[in-house]
């Protein structure tokens, strides 16, 4: 009896010890498995921001995927995957950019992780503070002849505040060599005493890309005019010098003085007088450009103003901004700047681009594109009949025979044909009533995409519902650049919890998906997309006046997009109101059209809070109304993010045109209803 005690014992001990000698051979491995690395902010912009990752390997080689997770408290939780191949002892360093909403929640912690190509864990590495660990500050790349002249660009090492953040500002040198790298993580590029054409068309194709996606150039001249000008193509910057003035010689800086231009520059003893200045010759493009009354530069005006102005938004700089100076930033003169007067420099290009608008105000935004996001119709009316067509296969095979035989057995044959339909109706019935809780749950995506008309960006609302429980992923289409999660309903801090997120964003050879693994208490998040697009014409208004409803409103809105408007409407201090079937180059004018009966809501709301309210609420409890609730959550989620895109300055009128069927936005077959939501702003 001992003996198999002990035998028994003995056998539990030994496999016990294989157990623990391949958890521990498990564990070692994963230590041993050689890939590590690191993640930092390398770059703010509106809505995202750019994480720098870098990764090592000092192991055997690695094909797979990083995946960078997000996660606060174990509820809001983010992934994005990047496809890498890493060789032994190699090391890379690559950018991913994420939405705001994904980033902030985190309050910086987040998690790296290693997956195989068959999506197996490979490596975890927890990571804290990633905002605390900034690559380079506020980068301000440097491409010049003469680096040492415009160090005082840095203005001493003090933080300049931006986008609610106090960033040093980081002077970075470059040249052909490492221009390309750098160049996506830059706020600013500086360039000044440089022959730019000696950078190659494709360097120069490429400053001209990033900054019509929203990137800030700084163009010194002077003597160096010429070679630094003639480098950009002619669609980019068609500017010409007229002559160079010499030091002594009057020139366009001392003939502003005395007019309140430049004072600072008088104050801090700066003599313009004494530089080298260049005369240029703007052409066409002077509409574009004017003169700063702070500083002695060219400020391009932002796409909206170029649009107005009868330019084509596609060309020149779209969503960035160009500042020509007519000397070069690395004169002696110019190096006595008090570091206010620098951080100007920066401030006033900035505020032209159409890149640049307000950082605050996002969260506001997400909460009502939330509440608008429930207003549609996310019942499910689809059963699921599979179970019905089992048992009528069972049937047919077998309960038609058997009840045959019983019927026969009990001489009662002629009842056969009147048992049959009857037991098969009995079944459908049955199959029917108990499989309502069997409804498919097909993943359906509900899009809005908000453009101001005649600009080349985008942003799109979209959520997927009738899923359940069940994981989803899309493909989304060409021109978006990130992606994420667009709402948060929790905060605080916590430890990643990086194998139970909800959103992943997959950058890979194939382009950009989305997709959520649910969770029990997915409370139904939407998702948010940044990117690129085509210019859908403009909308104009006209003598735009009034001082409330009931009719009491003047002035015409032109419909000169190429699309037809379902609903369009017109929200200025004072008065709110929705107007139906807005036809393309059609112009309205709006008391006939209210006399007409074409009016479906009227308001006179402040803000988007009380206006989102008053419209759901009476929907739900009116059902006579004229609009129909798909189409008003998607003039709702245009309205808050037009309503963003204007600073909150309620000042100018909004008009916005709901379009019905728009483009959408994931790839390929997709259940997919799809809205366009088209606005402009008007100045009263």
């Amino acid at each position: 009896m001992w003996k198999r005690i002990t035998a028994a014992a003995l056998l539990f001990l030994f496999v016990c010890g294989l157990i623990a000698g391949g958890w521990k051979a498990q564990a070692h491995a994963e230590d041993d498995s050689g890939l590590s690395g690191d993640v930092a902010l390398l770059k703010q912009e509106v809505g995202n921001y750019v994480m720098q990752v870098t990764v090592e390997n000092s192991g055997a080689d690695f094909a797979g995927t990083v995946q960078l997770v997000f996660a606060s408290s174990g509820y809001e939780n983010c992934a994005y995957n990047t496809e890498i191949t890493l060789p032994s002892q190699g090391k890379k360093q690559f950018t991913v950019t994420v939405t705001s909403q994904a980033a902030e929640t985190i309050r910086g912690l987040c998690a790296l992780n290693f997956l195989d190509e068959e999506g197996d864990l490979v490596q975890k590495l927890n990571l804290w503070n990633v905002f605390g660990r900034a690559v380079t500050g506020m980068s301000v790349g440097i491409l010049t002849d003469d680096a040492a002249s415009l160090g005082y660009l840095d203005a001493g090492g003090e933080n300049f505040m931006f986008g609610g953040m106090n960033y040093p500002i980081s002077l970075i040198n470059l040249d052909e060599e490492n221009l390309l790298g750098y160049l996506d993580g830059l706020y600013f590029l500086v360039i000044d005493r440089m022959n730019v054409a000696s950078l190659g068309e494709e360097k120069v194709q490429a400053i001209q890309n990033w900054v019509r996606a929203g990137g800030w150039l700084m163009i010194g001249t002077g003597a160096y005019a010429e070679d630094t000008l003639s480098g950009f193509s002619g669609d980019f910057l068609d500017v010409k010098v007229s002559k160079i003035n010499a030091p002594g010689e009057t020139n366009v800086l001392t003939a502003n003085m005395g007019y309140g231009y430049y004072s600072d520059y008088e104050n801090a003893e700066i003599d313009l007088a004494q530089m080298t200045v260049a005369e240029l010759d703007l052409g066409e493009m002077s509409g574009c450009f004017g003169m700063s009354s702070v500083n002695p530069m060219l400020c391009s005006f932002s796409a909206r103003n170029m649009a107005s102005a009868g330019f084509d938004v596609s060309r020149y700089f779209g969503d960035g901004a160009v500042a020509i100076f007519p000397v070069s930033l690395g004169e002696k003169e110019l190096r006595k700047m008090e570091h206010y007067m620098i951080w100007n420099l920066y401030s006033e290009l900035m505020s032209q681009s159409n890149s640049y608008r307000s950082f605050n105000g996002y969260w506001d935004t997400g909460y009502l594109v939330q509440q608008a996001f429930g207003v549609i119709d996310g019942k499910n009316t689809v059963v699921d009949f599979t179970l019905l067509e089992v048992l009528i296969g069972i049937y047919v095979v077998l309960a038609g025979p058997v009840l045959y035989l019983i019927l026969k057995k009990c001489k009662k044959r002629e009842w056969y044909w009147v048992g049959v339909p009857a037991l098969g109706l009995l079944f459908i019935g049955g199959v029917y009533f108990f499989g309502q809780s069997a409804r498919v749950n097909e993943t359906r995506v509900y899009s809005v995409t908000v453009q101001q008309a005649d600009s080349n960006r985008e942003e799109t609302y979209f959520m997927a519902y009738h899923s359940g429980l069940k994981e989803w992923q899309m493909r989304l289409n060409d021109g978006y650049e990130t992606a994420g999660p667009g709402a948060s309903s929790y905060y605080g801090y916590g430890n990643p919890h990086t194998d139970d997120y909800f959103y992943v964003v997959s950058n890979d050879s194939e382009g950009l998906s989305v997709g959520i693994k649910p969770r029990e208490n997915f409370d139904n998040g939407f998702l948010y997309a940044p990117g690129r697009t085509d210019s859908r014409g403009s909308i104009y208004v006209s003598g735009l006046r009034g001082s409330g409803i009931n009719g009491n409103v003047h002035g015409t809105v032109t419909n000169e997009t190429d699309c037809d408007l379902a609903y369009m409407a017109v929200w200025t201090e004072g008065f709110f109101l929705v107007f139906s079937d807005v036809k393309a180059g059609e112009t309205v004018d709006l008391q006939q059209a209210y006399q007409d009966g074409r009016c479906v809501y009227q308001d006179d709301i402040d803000y988007l809070d009380s206006l989102t309210y008053n419209m759901v609420s009476a929907y739900d409890y009116n059902s006579n109304l004229a609009y129909e609730q798909d189409d008003i959550a998607a003039l709702l989620i245009g309205l808050a993010a037009a309503d963003n895109a204007r600073n909150a300055d309620r000042s100018r009128a909004l008009v916005l045109g709901v379009v019905r069927d728009y483009g959408k936005a994931v790839a390929g077959r997709c259940n997919e209803t799809s809205y366009g939501c088209l606005y402009s702003f008007v100045e009263n």
